[in-house]
């Protein structure tokens, strides 16, 4: 598991141009709702510094009081919030065509290759997405099923019996989600690999895969470790420096930006895990037998034993 771990990390630090444009990228969706969301708290509080106490302490009468004369004013935040998070989604199912022909290609990161890869798999991993998000679908339900039967048998006890019957059902809605995730990291990989299949049957192979290589899913927890980790040192630098002043806020402005660019690395690394464990350990590809129509199997096999005697 650490080799496949290392090898992986060390395949994507090599990208690190790939992933430096991931970032860029991102960082520009995000502008599309930072810079609208900050003229309308602007204009709405008539540049007064009350929202300031929200900066330096945080304040719930004054953050409150804003919602209740102007939260309406923040409306339109919603649909650019979700228009964004659509493009952002698509996105980074454009960008996978890329990626993994990088890992493939090894080649320098070039802009205009990268583009034509990515024009080259988006409607392959598009159908795969739409696959995934049908389980995803189907998985919410029994996740909302194992909840209730285990509130069920909780309900009428204390709260911290009832909250201990529900462990279970997190666990198992935690280790289904994971799954999924992890199916569908293979499933790009194998699509990629192989342009006979369709998604349908990407999706089932890569899930076989992770089925009789539960390692795989040690590997991505690994990283979702890592990315836990994290965001727990991004919680304690925040919570230790503060944003108490202009130098402040953009100090945690810049490290902000460093945890979401190792974000996008952990994003791409957990991509090339699944690329090298399937390189290491590849599904054994089936050839089908050779017919050749108009003559018997005696006369194949035995133009094959004459071809032998040539070739010794």
């Amino acid at each position: 598991m650490l080799t496949i771990l290392r090898q992986a990390f060390r395949r994507t630090r090599q990208n690190w141009q790939t992933v430096l444009f991931l970032f860029l990228v991102n960082f520009c969706l995000g502008l599309f709702v930072a810079l609208p969301a900050f003229n309308i708290l602007q204009v709405e509080s008539h540049n007064s510094l009350a929202l300031n106490q929200l900066v330096a302490d945080f304040d719930f009468t004054v953050f409150s009081d804003f919602l209740r004369k102007s939260g309406k004013s923040l409306m339109p935040l919603l649909p650019i919030s979700l228009f964004v998070w659509g493009v952002y989604s698509l996105l980074n199912i454009f960008f996978t065509g890329g990626i993994l022909s990088q890992f493939t290609e090894r080649n320098t990161f070039g802009l205009n290759e990268f583009l034509k890869n990515c024009f080259r798999y988006c409607l392959r991993f598009f159908l795969l997405f739409l696959v995934q998000l049908l389980f995803f679908i189907i998985a919410f339900v029994v996740i909302i099923i194992v909840f209730g039967i285990f509130g069920v048998i909780g309900y009428g006890n204390t709260e911290p019996i009832f909250f201990a019957w529900l462990i279970p059902a997190f666990l198992f809605a935690a280790f289904y989600i994971t799954y999924l995730l992890n199916v569908g990291e293979y499933a790009k990989v194998i699509l990629h690999k192989d342009s006979s299949l369709n998604a349908w049957k990407a999706f089932w192979r890569a899930s076989n895969y992770v089925n009789k290589n539960f390692k795989t899913m040690q590997v991505y927890w690994s990283v979702l470790l890592v990315s836990l980790l994290l965001l727990l040192l991004y919680l304690l630098l925040e919570a230790s420096i503060g944003m108490t002043s202009g130098f402040t806020i953009w100090l945690m402005f810049l490290i902000q930006q460093i945890f979401i660019f190792c974000r996008t690395f952990v994003k791409v690394w957990n991509l090339s895990n699944a690329f090298d464990y399937l390189s290491l350990k590849p599904i054994p590809v089936i050839i089908p037998p050779l017919v050749v129509f108009g003559e018997p199997n005696g006369a194949i096999s035995d133009q094959n034993q004459e071809e032998n005697k040539l070739s010794e």
